[in-house]
């Protein structure tokens, strides 16, 4: 199966220096440096529960912007509640 945008996108998150590689037929058949990119949507839960995208009635997805690369640090877009390091990490969504 091949991985879609959002997974691809998880992987960044947690290992930006990583490498996907496609395989057919027990052969690699493209290799892919993934990107971190500019803003992230729908993946990561914001920890602040006062947030608009924690309330149960308002159906807005979660958007976090990347302020910073290394170490990676990520602001939400509504609340701008910065997360960084193992914070990342555990509002991974599933």
């Amino acid at each position: 199966r091949d991985i879609d945008s959002n997974e691809i996108n998880k992987i960044a998150i947690i290992a930006p220096n990583a490498t996907i590689n496609k395989i057919r037929n027990y052969r690699v058949v493209e290799k892919k440096k993934v990107t971190l990119p500019r803003s992230i949507v729908g993946i990561l839960r914001c920890p602040n529960p006062s947030c608009i995208t924690n309330k149960e009635r308002e159906p807005v997805r979660s958007v976090f912007i990347v302020k910073q690369k290394d170490p990676l640090v990520l602001a939400c877009k509504y609340c701008e509640r910065e997360i960084s390091g193992e914070d990342i990490t555990l509002s991974i969504t599933t």
